[in-house]
């Protein structure tokens, strides 16, 4: 079976659309995709909180160990996040053997939080895989053996029992 990752911005957009549309909940992402092409006044007038919030910025290249090679930036206002782009766009990266340039950016506003999870959804034909860990952020990769997975057919329901293996070690306040 074939299988195609997509980018953070898309996979963000098109869980907040979902949600909505099958929870009647509207989750509060906001994120912004800046490409080569990207008029950034056009984006602010598309996305005004660009232009009032902290900001954090990182390439949405699908590849991991960002944050450990100096490619995240946290806490910038728009203008940082420009040159921060600005710098970083089109230079050549290589992880895990693979080389290629860096096209696109996703800025989000900037949270800060002391804790980070790990949310991975895989859509199979059969159903959805979901993988879920304590252990996100620039350490996932150390921490795979902490993901704990769960399958949900086509068709079932995602109720709070079904996902309770994936967050049973988690404190009841969280």
């Amino acid at each position: 079976m074939a299988r195609k990752k997509i980018r953070e911005y898309d996979s963000k957009r098109l869980l907040k659309e979902h949600f909505k549309r099958l929870a009647g909940y509207e989750l509060p992402i906001k994120s912004a995709q800046i490409t080569e092409s990207t008029d950034v006044n056009e984006l602010v007038e598309k996305e005004p909180w660009l232009s009032s919030e902290k900001l954090v910025v990182k390439p949405d290249m699908l590849f991991g160990k960002r944050g450990k090679s100096g490619l995240v930036a946290l806490n910038l206002d728009l203008a940082q996040v420009a040159v921060f782009v600005k710098e970083r766009l089109g230079n050549e990266v290589e992880m895990g053997g693979c080389k290629g340039p860096i096209t696109t950016f996703i800025v989000e506003p900037f949270v800060p939080h002391k804790e980070e999870f790990y949310l991975n959804v895989v859509s199979e034909r059969l159903g959805s895989s979901i993988s879920f860990s304590e252990c996100g952020g620039i350490e996932i990769e150390e921490n795979w053996d902490k993901v704990k997975t769960i399958f949900i057919p086509t068709g079932a329901s995602f109720t709070s029992e079904v996902c309770a293996p994936l967050i049973a070690t988690l404190p009841l306040e969280v």
